[in-house]
Formats: structure tokens, sequence, C-alpha cells
């Protein structure tokens, strides 16, 4: 007779497709655990009676729900209508890190456009108009940059409220962890993906919080992610190159100035990322 075969749910914006793929690739589960993920950010009221209805819950017996501060969604609420009764939750604190890229902000192309550089700045949005040649763009960029850079630490302060503030509403907490370890190890691609580091710290905790799976595959399951996520990126598939004077101001150990990043098909420098975006070029022709 065949194993029987139960899931684990993840209930989050994309950082669970990280969480989700992990689980997928663990032998130690595979033959009765499923791991599936519900994007909690683009979710709609159609998918909750289609995709999602009775027969994709029915063998769900643990949900990895990603917390939010605030009012719960709707979509949160349709979630816990249709979870099956006994199901064990385990919350755990949706990761990100705004102080590394303090120029976030306002672009009004991103709103008209928001496939194509899905991560605004506000510099690059205030040079999209000029009309200087790519070195006189970018020394533009540069001197602006350098002239507004706000007080990182500070930025740093506010996020480490974000995070502490999520932590309190989770199971499990990685605010802490984070402040410990973003100098020494690369922990964000964006704002808000996650590099390898951070999908293997929080897997793991996640794994050891939920107690409807055998304990005694825990530890291999461990040794496993670790195996796993040695060589793995993350989330690259779009990374937004660190500000040298960022890299600089709050020691980064693991920063390369002459690093390339990822941006779909491309590997590009950090002066290659500011002039495609600041002319808000294509990249898929």
């Amino acid at each position: 007779m065949a194993p029987v075969t139960r899931s684990i749910l993840i209930y989050a914006n994309c950082q669970g497709e990280e969480l989700m793929l992990t689980g997928r690739y663990l032998q130690s589960f595979a033959s009765d655990i499923v791991f599936k993920w519900i994007p909690a950010h683009k979710v709609t009221a159609l998918e909750w009676e289609t995709a999602y209805g009775p027969d994709f819950m029915r063998d769900v017996v643990a949900i990895w729900e990603q917390v939010e501060s605030g009012q719960p969604t709707v979509h949160r609420a349709a979630l816990h209508q249709r979870r099956p009764k006994d199901c064990e939750i385990v919350k755990f604190p949706p990761l990100s890190a705004l102080f590394l890229w303090p120029f976030s902000g306002n672009d009004p192309r991103v709103a008209a456009d928001p496939d194509r550089y899905p991560w605004p700045d506000s510099i690059g949005a205030v040079l999209s108009t000029e009309t200087l040649d790519d070195d006189a763009l970018f020394d533009r960029y540069m001197e602006l940059t350098t002239e507004r850079m706000p007080d990182l630490n500070r930025r740093l302060r506010i996020d480490a409220g974000r995070w502490a503030a999520t932590d309190a509403l989770a199971d499990i907490q990685m605010g802490e962890w984070v402040a410990q370890n973003f100098r020494s190890t690369k922990l964000f691609h964006t704002s808000g993906h996650i590099a390898s580091a951070a999908t293997s710290r929080l897997f793991k905790q996640l794994l050891n919080a939920t107690r409807s799976l055998d304990r005694r595959r825990i530890g291999t399951a461990l040794a496993e992610t670790d195996t796993l996520l040695r060589r793995h990126q993350g989330q690259d598939f779009e990374c937004v190159p660190i500000h040298p004077l960022v890299a600089a101001n709050l020691d980064l150990r693991w920063y390369d100035p002459d690093a390339l990043y990822r941006w779909h098909g491309h590997e590009w420098t950090f002066r290659q990322y500011v002039l495609h975006y600041i002319r808000w070029l294509p990249y898929m022709d």
C-alpha cells in the first residue's frame, strides 16, 4: 500500500516559494510530506474557490504562516476559514532590509511599468530626464547619492523595530539573527528577496518548531538543508546592487566592489545596473 501523503502549507509572500522548494528537495520527508505554497501577496478570491479549495486543503497537517502587522486581510481570513480543524500552525516573520537600499522610494515609472524594474530608486527617478552621456550620468548619480545619503544606523534601527514587531507576532524569531549576521553574510538580494543563508536559517527554525513532523527525522532534514543550500544563491533572479557607501558605512564584509549582479538573464556591475535603471532600458528583447 502506498504511504499516505500529508502536506505542509506555506502561506507567505515570495519567500514562501523558497521554503517550499527547499522542502520538496528533502529526501528525509520525500515519501510522505508534500510542501506547498499559497502566495499571500497575490492570491485572488477566485483562487480560494478553485486552486485552493477543499481538495487542496484536505491533507494539510501544518501551516507555516507568515505574519503581518495590522489588521488581518480578507485572504488571511480565507486561509483560516478553510484550514483543517486540527491543523498545526507555526507563525514566522517576513524578512526585509530597507536600510541596505536607502534610496528606495517613489518612482512613477514603476507604477506604469511594474515588471521592468520593480525596486524603485528615488535618485534614479530624479535623473531619468537628464540627457547626459553615460559617464556624466553615473557621476551625477554618485554625487547626488553621496550628498543625500541618510543616517544608515538610524535606518537600521527603524528596520530593527519592524523586525521586533513581527517577531512578537510569530512563533519563531529572526530579527536578532539578521542584526547579528548581515555584516558578515549576505542575507538579501533586494529589500524583500532573501539569499540562501536567510532561507536556511528560516527553514530550519520552522522544521524544529513543527511538532507534527517525525522528530526522529528532523536531525537528518537539518543536515540535508545545509547540504542542499550550500551553493544555492537564494532568490537571486533580481539582485539590486549595494551602493559602495552603504557597504563602507555599514562594514559589509562580504561586499565585493567588482561583483556582478544578476538581473534575470544578465549580469551587471553596479554602474551598469544604475545606468539601465535611470534610462529605464528594456532587458528582455
